[in-house]
């Protein structure tokens, strides 16, 4: 067994990139080193230019042999593939992003909501402190009654349109009534 056969009897992928004007793995060589691996899968990649390995010995039985052409060609399907799979990849970016405005749309309805209970319950207990004297005729409880009804209402009122724009499909429409909302009932030290 030569040299070649015996390096060629282990491995099972051989690159070679050598300068030389004549091919330095030949058919012979490889053959008689198939018979050695017991026929045994052989990939072989001639990097080299010109090119290094007998273009012949691909057709030998379990040989694969591919050079910088057959490379280059795997390059360019891995590449259109690659550039197939841009839509997909953009749709799945945009459904996210739009996920995340909706989501960020839906944490400022929330924010927004608290503010506005929040100056509403403020509103309701001095328009109550402003008319107390007006509701001496009424018992404590009656008048505690009174504040419970005006908190239910004053909740229901809130609540209508918090359930319209939960449910608005249109992200910015969502955001444009968030915003509408903020203006029409907060000053500018509640809006930050």
């Amino acid at each position: 067994m030569g040299r070649w056969e015996h390096a060629l009897a282990l491995p099972d992928l051989v690159v070679s990139s050598v300068s030389s004007d004549e091919p330095v793995l030949l058919r012979e060589t490889v053959k008689h080193a198939m018979v050695a691996r017991k026929n045994r899968a052989l990939l072989l990649m001639d990097l080299g230019v010109p090119r290094n390995i007998d273009a012949s010995l691909a057709d030998l039985y379990n040989v694969y042999l591919y050079n910088l052409d057959d490379l280059t060609e795997v390059v360019r399907q891995n590449r259109a593939a690659r550039e197939e799979e841009i839509p997909r990849a953009e749709h799945i970016v945009d459904e996210h992003v739009m996920k995340f405005l909706s989501w960020q749309a839906s944490v400022e309805l929330v924010s927004l909501l608290d503010v506005l209970r929040t100056r509403v319950k403020e509103e309701r207990a001095a328009f109550l402190r402003e008319r107390m004297e007006m509701l001496t005729h009424f018992r404590p409880e009656e008048r505690e009654k009174m504040e419970l009804l005006m908190d239910e209402l004053l909740e229901k009122m809130l609540m209508r349109p918090a359930e319209k724009l939960r449910n608005e499909k249109k992200l910015q429409k969502k955001i444009q009534n968030v915003d509408a909302l903020r203006d029409l009932f907060l000053d500018d030290r509640e809006r930050s």
